[in-house]
């Protein structure tokens, strides 16, 4: 166990040997700068992994004069949908020499911003925020000294704050259009506070293709709590069940958009349990298209977001700003709606 702990650290000279290549092919390999054969590749890979090779990211940043430590703020470790994003970011930042601190703050303002604050001390030169509100001063700061910021499914009015959002608002469009051409009559909003501006588009959306489809915006069909932001899966399953207990069904929505899978699967049960059908009584939707969505039943209507092309995008962008490119545009991810036996 002493030699276990005593053991000196593997270094990059210690690769190339291994793989029979340079140090600078190495190098070059790790942090993507130049075109390496994939046979190349694949011997520096199983070197880096036969070796159990850690890059120093410290060392990195101090000879490159970049800073390769990056703070990744998800708002729930939970959550399948930002698990994924995240797992595809990690991927493109090892494969370019970037290391992650990921940090989790369950969807609290006070949590985010104590969280901001100890990656401010960790030295991190680049902080990515997904979802997140009301951090803007905080934001700021970390401009002011020096700290670049992206945002993620979110967009922002700050300058010099690159973004990369889904197109929330076409998409709601898509699933009123769908709905009406199903023949509901009702068509109802559930989810969280609008606190994120993801949720904002949406519920715009919401209003503008009730009124391009021929509806007409009623706030009695809106529902919002509060609990819906954390285990949706019970909270949403909770508040249709009192939903259902205190209002009659034709004074209901007849179909429901939610604001995720979970919460819309958690609807469904408390539809269930209450002995109404799913779709004849009620229409479901939901979002993110989560693995569970095709397998519960009825298998549920949802909206596909691309969560690893989203990851491998955060990273791109992460790396231009890196190179020193001075205009960074937004980016604009398409979504699609799935659609199964739910509505």
């Amino acid at each position: 166990m002493g030699e276990n702990l005593k053991r000196k650290r593997v270094t990059i000279s210690q690769v190339a040997e291994k793989a029979g290549v340079t140090i600078g092919t190495v190098s070059h390999v790790i942090n993507g700068t130049a075109t390496i054969s994939k046979e190349t590749t694949q011997r520096v890979y199983s070197a880096i992994r036969e070796l159990d090779y850690t890059p120093n990211v410290m060392a990195k940043s101090l000879r490159s004069k970049k800073n390769y430590t990056i703070g990744l703020m998800i708002p729930n470790l939970n959550n399948s949908f930002h698990s994924k994003v995240a797992s595809a970011f990690l991927d493109k930042a090892y494969e370019n020499g970037y290391g992650v601190q990921i940090h989790g703050y369950e969807y609290s303002l006070e949590r985010e911003r104590r969280e901001l604050k100890r990656l401010e001390g960790n030295n991190i030169g680049t902080v990515i925020i997904f979802n997140g509100h009301d951090d803007e001063e905080e934001i700021k700061h970390f401009l002011k000294n020096g700290i670049t910021v992206v945002l993620a499914d979110r967009s922002t009015a700050l300058s010099g704050v690159p973004y990369i959002e889904y197109d929330n608002t076409k998409v709601m469009l898509d699933i009123v259009r769908m709905l009406k051409e199903k023949g509901y009559q009702r068509i109802g909003f559930i989810s969280e506070p609008l606190y994120l501006t993801n949720l904002q588009d949406r519920y715009q959306g919401y209003q503008e293709g009730l009124k391009t489809c021929g509806y007409r915006f009623d706030e009695k069909y809106v529902f919002m709590r509060k609990e819906l932001c954390l285990d949706n899966l019970r909270t949403g399953y909770q508040y249709m069940k009192e939903l259902l207990t205190t209002y009659k069904k034709e004074d209901l929505p007849d179909a429901w958009i939610s604001s995720s899978d979970l919460l819309a699967i958690g609807i469904m049960r408390a539809m269930k349990e209450c002995g109404f059908s799913v779709p004849r009584d009620f229409g479901v939707v939901g979002f993110d298209n989560t693995e569970i969505s095709g397998y519960v039943n009825p298998r549920l209507t949802t909206v596909s977001q691309d969560q690893q092309l989203l990851g491998e995008e955060l990273m791109k962008m992460v790396i231009r700003i890196s190179n020193g490119e001075k205009k960074i545009d937004n980016i604009c991810l398409q979504q699609s709606l799935v659609i199964r036996e739910s509505c």
